[in-house]
């Protein structure tokens, strides 16, 4: 990986920031919003910040952001206990970032594999731990929540290549930046 400026790398954080606050306050089923680009965001922190301390704050921002959503008028129904998963989930996406290489295949492969145990952990919190999804067999829980895995594997794939494309166009350009300067 190649490392960045002081400045490039808390302007990397506050702008993953920033897209996980407003598209993760304004997704939840409003239409015209966009898709929450959470999962995208802690892959591609764990690609690009790479140092783990920064996890416990994007983790809060997330918490924080859901709390405003609630507020707002977001149903609570997936707030539970179970949001405790959302540690490992996060986690395992964060963990697939610091692992993927600058190779595109290994990109593609960190992505789909944080996707699937980001989805795993989060599922696995709800079938064990929310008051709604108790009752149900592991195998009645797992077809249940199978069709929604390809959603967010688009999602988050379509998030982490324009991160990657918008990455690679500053890169570019900031050459000419530093020239015109």
């Amino acid at each position: 990986m190649t490392t960045m400026s002081q400045r490039s790398y808390w302007l990397t954080a506050g702008s993953l920031a920033a897209i996980m606050a407003v598209t993760r306050i304004g997704h939840f089923g409003e239409a015209g919003g966009l898709p929450d680009a959470s999962w995208a965001v802690f892959f591609l922190g764990g690609l690009w910040l790479r140092d783990s301390r920064l996890f416990p704050g994007f983790f809060a921002l997330g918490w924080v952001a859901d709390m405003i959503a609630f507020s707002l008028g977001t149903p609570t129904n997936c707030y539970s206990i179970a949001y405790l998963f959302l540690i490992p989930a996060y986690g395992s996406l964060w963990m697939a970032g610091r692992l993927a290489s600058e190779r595109l295949p290994q990109q593609v492969a960190a992505v789909v594999l944080g996707a699937a145990s980001a989805f795993f952990f989060a599922n696995l919190g709800m079938l064990w731990l929310a008051p709604s999804e108790q009752g149900l067999s592991t195998m009645q829980f797992a077809s249940a929540v199978a069709g929604y895995f390809p959603g967010y594997l688009l999602t988050m794939s379509v998030y982490v290549a324009v991160g990657l494309l918008a990455a690679q166009l500053l890169g570019k350009l900031r050459p000419s930046l530093r020239a015109s300067e």
